[in-house]
């Protein structure tokens, strides 16, 4: 089942229909089994007693397996988030570097790179939200490569900042070929299925709990199911790094080519 529509949504509606779509499986299993729970002899209390014990085994083990997979969800869309941020640091240290080349290799070099970040703000970035691996960008890339080599330094400092621009474009490009690579990449079905079946589990152990007040039982599984939904729909916002609301932006390389404009 595709489930990429949700992150068209924006996050109050997404997280609403996560943590919903728990509390109604909680709240309708709990009316299903409740007739039959409450057939169960729990006069001394030891019934209840193993099920809040099993309830807080299952639920360490999966609180410390959910935390875990946050942490390196969280941890992948930072270093996503650092990597575009690196590519836009390249790309002023190349404008920068470039500007110091004789005409038409400076007009030529930098139009290049005006034309890469507007093309990566205008059209890599949708794309990118759709979780679609933009191509276009490659034509760009090239065109400024092969300025930059067709450039032939003469004086010895030219040289010099001529090798360490080609040795910047390189850097940019490792950068971008990251960039790119992390659009479709989220999560592992596996680890999606341990995270699914792992929060039915803690919602439907509470099932066998033994109230005599139907309304404390209701509050008591709502909560719970609110807070595995809450935690679910944490890690799916951040699962895919260019997708849905929250997300990585284009804002740094929107700064960047405004301060193209100015110079």
């Amino acid at each position: 089942m595709n489930l990429f529509w949700l992150y068209d949504l924006p996050n109050t509606v997404f997280a609403a229909i996560v943590i919903g779509f728990f509390v109604s499986i909680a709240l309708i299993g709990q009316q299903l089994t409740r007739k039959w729970v409450k057939r169960i002899p729990n006069h001394d209390g030891r019934y209840n007693e193993l099920v809040n014990t099993t309830i807080a085994t299952v639920g360490v083990f999966f609180g410390i397996t959910l935390g875990l997979i946050s942490v390196g969800a969280w941890q992948n869309f930072s270093d996503i988030n650092m990597n575009v941020n690196q590519e836009v640091s390249s790309i002023n240290v190349l404008y920068r570097a470039v500007s110091l080349y004789p005409e038409p290799s400076r007009g030529l070099l930098r139009t290049n790179l005006k034309e890469y970040v507007h093309y990566a703000i205008h059209e890599e970035w949708p794309s990118q939200r759709k979780g679609i691996v933009p191509k276009g960008g490659t034509d760009k890339v090239t065109a400024f490569q092969k300025n930059l080599y067709a450039y032939e330094p003469v004086s010895e400092s030219m040289k010099s900042v001529h090798a360490e621009t080609i040795s910047t474009f390189n850097e940019m490009i490792r950068q971008r070929r990251t960039r790119l690579q992390s659009v479709a990449t989220g999560l592992p079905s596996t680890l999606w299925l341990v995270v699914i079946f792992g929060s039915l589990l803690n919602i439907v152990i509470p099932w066998f709990l033994v109230y005599d007040r139907q309304l404390i039982q209701d509050f008591t599984i709502v909560l719970m199911a609110s807070t595995i939904g809450l935690l679910v729909f944490l890690m799916a916002a951040m699962d895919y790094p260019f997708r849905g609301e929250f997300s990585v932006t284009p804002e740094s390389f929107q700064l960047m080519y405004e301060r193209m404009n100015f110079r």
